[in-house]
């Protein structure tokens, strides 16, 4: 497998932490700026932010994943001929 993008990497980081604000703003504006947070709240917003900044992170991967899938089918001989149909 050959090394990814630097910038494919950069990009997501900064899709990354722009969901982890948007989320901690979003919840700030809902409970007054953290004025109404229960307990339990605190918690949920952790385990929240944590998430935030994963799902751009796991679509990346999972882009990645799809997208290797197809690259070794093409590489791989074809049946017809035992030739590799493109490099």
């Amino acid at each position: 497998m050959k090394k990814r993008s630097e910038g494919v990497k950069r990009i997501t980081l900064v899709f990354s932490v722009l969901s982890v604000i948007v989320f901690i703003l979003g919840i700030a504006i809902d409970s007054d700026f953290f004025s109404n947070v229960p307990p339990i709240g605190w918690f949920i917003i952790i385990v929240g932010a944590i998430v935030a900044y994963l799902i751009p992170q796991m679509i990346r991967i999972v882009i990645y994943w799809i997208v290797d899938g197809f690259r070794k089918d093409k590489l791989s001989p074809s049946p017809k001929d035992g030739k590799e149909t493109s490099k």
